[in-house]
């Protein structure tokens, strides 16, 4: 089965056209699937416009608590598809502000399963991806960064090149990888609460040794409405912090 996932924070807006995109391309695919969200945080109407959605869809909303940061909603979504997903099961993570595209969730699937991927990227810094007016200092934040940690923590793909985008949200996992982290690290499989978990998650799956991938990504920042909810300085301060946690401690970099 195909699991969708998004953590939504007053993304109503986006919502509404979101869900007829990735509707109308998941049924292309002919294959069961279940669209799963965490709106933890969310005070507008995101859940009504979500439930008038699922009369025929599967559909399920992880109960709302009031805990911030989008590490930790992707903590509580990845938790609950660890204990309730299949091993084969594949989990497609995507921006819920319309800046990924649904359209390419084939793309991702097929690059996916022709090259027996454990995890594959959508990745902004790949050749032939296409960047639509994603704003100057988010893209140099992105680049720097990931610069920064190919640098510092070896993540290969399949051609034991270095992955080039550490910070995409948009990406497919193999449930199996997912749940064979978290036995090694048990709850501490992701400790970082905000942006930076993407990055914390990649370098500790790519210490084992599996199978990752990168393609081209279609991003287009004009489709997103409202403001970015990135906490520029706050996730510098993570990244720093992480950076020194998955380096000198022992226990987060076995």
């Amino acid at each position: 089965m195909l699991k969708i996932i998004l953590c939504a924070f007053n993304e109503a807006q986006n919502l509404e056209k979101l869900l007829v995109d990735l509707n109308y391309q998941l049924h292309i695919l002919q294959r069961d699937f279940e669209i799963i969200f965490c709106l933890d945080g969310t005070t507008d109407n995101s859940a009504e416009i979500i439930k008038d959605f699922s009369s025929n869809n599967k559909i399920t909303i992880l109960p709302v608590e009031n805990i911030g940061g989008l590490g930790n909603a992707y903590k509580k979504i990845f938790l609950y598809l660890i204990k309730n997903s299949q091993d084969d099961d594949l989990i497609i993570s995507l921006d819920a502000d319309n800046t990924h595209n649904p359209e390419q969730i084939q793309d991702l699937i097929d690059h996916f399963e022709k090259n027996s991927l454990d995890l594959l990227i959508a990745s902004r810094f790949y050749e032939k991806s296409i960047i639509s007016s994603f704003p100057i200092h988010r893209r140099f934040i992105s680049k720097t960064t990931s610069i920064i940690l190919q640098l510092l923590f070896r993540a290969k793909n399949i051609n034991n090149n270095n992955i080039l985008d550490y910070t995409s949200g948009f990406r497919l996992y193999k449930t199996k990888i997912l749940k064979n982290i978290y036995n090694i690290y048990q709850e501490k499989f992701i400790c970082e609460p905000e942006f930076t978990y993407t990055c914390e998650l990649l370098i500790k799956i790519a210490k084992f040794n599996y199978r990752i991938d990168e393609i081209p990504i279609l991003y287009d920042y004009n489709k997103k409405l409202g403001k970015s909810k990135l906490k520029v300085i706050r996730n510098l301060y993570r990244l720093i912090l992480m950076i020194f946690n998955l380096k000198f401690t022992k226990f987060n970099f076995l």
